[in-house]
This record gives structure tokens, C-alpha cells and sequence, in this order.
């Protein structure tokens, strides 16, 4: 009868037969290569979803804010080049100016006393479009009823004056208004407040 070889035993201890078996990528790659073993190497599995993703940054405030000045500018402009005697007409173009360098003061301060600046000068220049638009059509009716055809004529020019403070004044503040109040606005601001705590 043969004799039955003694099995060899690890270093550890352990029969060859009681080790379990190694799987197919621990057997392919090297000993010392980490790069089959994420989680030895310090790395997550499965990478995260938004890891890679860095949140973007809303370039539309830097826009609004701009545009708010270059019409400040404008308005100011043309108010310095076509002065009124009147001081309650002077006053009315001068706060149009006022709303809207308060709009883009309030669009680049980044908290939510800005988002606040910032509505309250697109409402009060809005308010401000409204009062001379009404002032525009009484002008234009009282032309067109007092002075016959040439005061027809003169009521039309009045109309398309109404038309471009509508383009120029309205429009602008009507669209920023729209941007401050949906959840990006919001979510801008907020975001701008909960970094500076």
C-alpha cells in the first residue's frame, strides 16, 4: 500500500485545500497594483454622481446689472441733454434714473437685502413707466380734442413717445421683476446669504 503524502501547510498554518479560492481579478492583477482595488486604493465605488459636476454659477444678475447701468447712463443723458423747467417733471425723470442704478446696485449685492433693493427699483420703475404713459395719453387726447388735425398729428407723435418708454422703461424691469421672483432669483440669493454665514 502506498503511503498517503503529508499535506503541505502555509506559513500560516492552513492547508493548501482549506484556502479559499481567489477570484479572477485578484488573480490577474499584481500583489502590490492597487489600481484593481478602488477601495483599497482610497477611492469611492461607485463614484458619486454630482462629485464630478460643480455647481455653475447664474452669470444672468451680472447681465441685469449691466444693462441697468448702460440705461442709467442713457437716461441721465438724455435728461442732462433736453432740461425741463418744471420741477415735478424733473423730478419724475430724475427717479427714473434713481430706479434703475437701485436695480443693479440691488442685482450685484448678492444677499437677500439686494434681491429686496433690487425688486423695489424694478417696481418703482415700472410705477414710474405707468405715471408716463397715463401722462402721455392725456397729452395726446387733449391734442387730438382741442387743436383739430394738426392736433391729431401731434397726439400720434405722443403715442409713439409712448411706445418707446413702453421698449425703453418697461420692458427691462418687467423681465428682471420675472428673474427675482422665480426660484433661481431666489435660489441665487439665498445661496449668496448662506456663504457669507
Amino acid at each position: 500500500m502506498a503511503q498517503k503524502r503529508p499535506r503541505r501547510r502555509s506559513s500560516r498554518g492552513a492547508s493548501d485545500a482549506d484556502a479559499p479560492p481567489s477570484s479572477p481579478a485578484s488573480a490577474a492583477s499584481p500583489p502590490g497594483d492597487k489600481s484593481a482595488h478602488p477601495a483599497a486604493a482610497g477611492k469611492k465605488w461607485p463614484p458619486a454622481a454630482g462629485a464630478a459636476r460643480a455647481p455653475r454659477r447664474d452669470v444672468r444678475p451680472i447681465i441685469y446689472a449691466a444693462l441697468d447701468f448702460t440705461m442709467a447712463a442713457i437716461y441721465a443723458l438724455v435728461i442732462l441733454q433736453s432740461p425741463t423747467r418744471h420741477a415735478l417733471h424733473a423730478t419724475l425723470l430724475w427717479s427714473t434714473v434713481a430706479a434703475v442704478g437701485l436695480a443693479g446696485v440691488g442685482m450685484l449685492w448678492r444677499s437677500r437685502w439686494g434681491r429686496r433693493v433690487a425688486v423695489a427699483g424694478c417696481a418703482l420703475l415700472l410705477l414710474l413707466a405707468v405715471l408716463l404713459l397715463v401722462l402721455i395719453l392725456l397729452s395726446a387726447s387733449f391734442l387730438a380734442g382741442v387743436y383739430g388735425s394738426m392736433g391729431r398729428g401731434a397726439a400720434s407723435m405722443a403715442l409713439l413717445a409712448g411706445a418707446l418708454v413702453v421698449e425703453l422703461m418697461a420692458l427691462l424691469p418687467a423681465f428682471q421683476l420675472k428673474f427675482l421672483m422665480t426660484r433661481a432669483g431666489r435660489r441665487h440669493y439665498a445661496r449668496a446669504a448662506r456663504s457669507a454665514r
